[in-house]
């Protein structure tokens, strides 16, 4: 059976008698993460931060990377309590409204079937190309041996 260990004598539990602030300063968190993760100079300034949910904000930052305009770095964080440590949950480059990114993905097989579309109608297309030459060259060759017999 365990025993229960005692607290010694000096210590003692007192509720506090004001309700106890923010002991953390959970944006210095944040931006510590964001400056692990990015270097120092990639990381812009400060734009908002966003209540996400019970004790979690997420913080953004603008990126100042090369290429990356529009991009904002991302820290998300959980507490519980104004008096418990906070605990970070992700660190993203994430796209910001006016960023360049990449387009929507398509599957690979509804990208080969329009690749096949615009093929057969290209060969189509220089079908019927080469049918009017065809008919223009025999509309030439026809008015030469026209001219010819009239000679």
């Amino acid at each position: 059976m365990a025993r229960i260990k005692k607290l010694p004598k000096f210590v003692k539990l007192v509720k506090p008698e004001k309700p106890v602030k923010n002991k953390f300063d959970v944006k210095a968190f944040a931006e510590v993460a964001a400056k692990a993760a990015a270097l120092p100079k990639d990381l812009g300034t400060f734009i908002e931060s966003i209540e996400d949910g019970e004790g979690i904000t997420s913080y953004f930052w603008n990126a100042t990377q090369p290429g990356y305009v529009g991009w904002r770095w991302s820290v998300t964080v959980s507490q519980i309590d104004p008096s418990s440590e906070p605990t970070l949950c992700e660190v993203v480059l994430i796209a910001g409204e006016d960023s360049l990114a990449a387009p929507k993905w398509v599957p690979w097989s509804e990208r080969l079937a329009d690749y096949q579309a615009l093929q057969a109608e290209l060969e189509k297309q220089a079908a019927l190309d080469a049918e009017e030459e065809t008919e223009e060259d025999l509309t030439v060759a026809d008015s030469e041996q026209s001219e010819d017999a009239q000679k």
